[in-house]
């Protein structure tokens, strides 16, 4: 019997955590924001896609196509004369996806193409973090409720059913009406995990040595940094390694190191400035390797959540002053991620009355929120 309550409890809990409505979610807006953000670093990286019809031969024993290209069958490398084909296709539906222009399909062909030139990269060895997180957010997108809130679609809906009775404000009516909340939650499940796992990849392969700072130092001073004097060794791993000496499980190459491209004479200073005190770069590393080892604190509601998330947008603030790797995509997600209805509910009267004033005077049909209304923050 008490087994059976437990279980109850356990069940109603998990309920309310991912099915309990909301009207205030941040999907759609997250629906509008990465697919012109992804959109636009495919073009800046390969702009027509040329640059993924092209193996150098000389190193052709390192370019091994992903489990999922095999699987799927899908052509690596990209034959020529796929090439543009392919890229009008991937910017037609990221437009089409951020409009919410037959959003779900449009999202899901997105989220797929993006995985597909994730594998490219994966397959030439180079993994990219923005879009491997992004590709996955994508899909759940294609399917949860709320992301075709702010969408072509809704507002299409809207106006071929014409409803009688008082017409609300025009941004309420493609807001959508409250949905549950699991796939918001979901996609902070995805986020922590990547967090998470980051901070358990430093402690398990790298241990003592990773906290020591002499990682980040070799990024921060110079010794990676293309626009500094010097050679700069990046090491890859053969195809004939033993499999005793490979690492991740005998996965994947035993070596690499990221490479620092802040070519500026100032940030580069700053690196060298934290770097000459062990000290400092020690408390850096160990704060980053706990900061994401504590990733599951965005499972959490209120304050804990929000302050992990604009952790999280300092962390990426911080490397793209760096070392210029900014992670545009993640602090983007980071901060439609944070309920800032909640975030505003906890401001002191005087400053609310305030802003509210301000709010009402500018966008048309804004009200407060009412009492009791629901948030995700919950």
């Amino acid at each position: 019997m008490e087994k059976q309550l437990a279980s109850r409890k356990w069940t109603s809990a998990l309920n309310a955590y991912f099915f309990e409505k909301s009207r205030f979610q941040p999907l759609g807006l997250i629906r509008i924001v990465l697919p012109i953000l992804c959109a636009y670093q495919v073009f800046r990286d390969y702009e027509w896609m040329q640059g993924l019809t092209f193996i150098n031969p000389a190193l052709d024993k390192l370019h091994e196509p992903s489990m999922l290209i095999k699987l799927l069958g899908l052509p690596f490398p990209l034959a020529p004369e796929y090439a543009q084909p392919f890229a009008v296709l991937y910017y037609v539906v990221a437009g089409c996806a951020a409009l919410g222009l037959g959003t779900r399909p449009a999202l899901f062909i997105f989220g797929l193409a993006t995985i597909y030139l994730v594998d490219i990269d994966v397959s030439r060895g180079f993994f990219n973090h923005e879009a491997s997180l992004i590709s996955q957010v994508l899909l759940v997108l294609s399917v949860a409720p709320g992301s075709t809130s702010f969408s072509v679609d809704r507002l299409l809906g809207t106006l071929s059913k014409q409803p009688s009775g008082p017409q609300k404000p025009l941004w309420r009516v493609l807001a959508g009406p409250p949905v549950p909340a699991w796939g918001y939650k979901l996609i902070l499940i995805l986020l922590a995990c990547t967090y998470f796992t980051a901070g358990v990849s430093k402690v398990r392969y790298g241990g003592m040595e990773w906290l020591d700072g002499q990682t980040l130092t070799h990024y921060l001073d110079g010794s990676a940094n293309p626009y500094t004097p010097g050679n700069k060794p990046m090491y890859i791993g053969p195809p004939d390694v033993p499999q005793q000496e490979k690492w991740k499980d005998g996965f994947g190459i035993y070596t690499y190191s990221y490479g620092n491209r802040q070519g500026s004479p100032f940030w580069q200073k700053v690196g060298h400035f934290i770097t000459a005190t062990p000290l400092y770069i020690q408390v850096f590393a160990i704060a980053a390797t706990l900061f994401e080892l504590c990733a599951f604190t965005l499972l959490l509601s209120g304050w804990p959540r929000v302050l992990y998330l604009l952790g999280a947008i300092l962390m990426h603030k911080s490397i793209g002053f760096l070392m210029n790797l900014p992670f545009i995509d993640y602090q983007a997600l980071c901060f439609l991620l944070i309920d800032w209805r909640w975030v505003f509910a906890q401001v002191p009267a005087g400053a609310k009355t305030l802003v509210k004033r301000q709010l009402v005077r500018v966008v048309p049909g804004f009200r407060a929120v009412p009492e009791g209304a629901t948030s995700v923050a919950q």
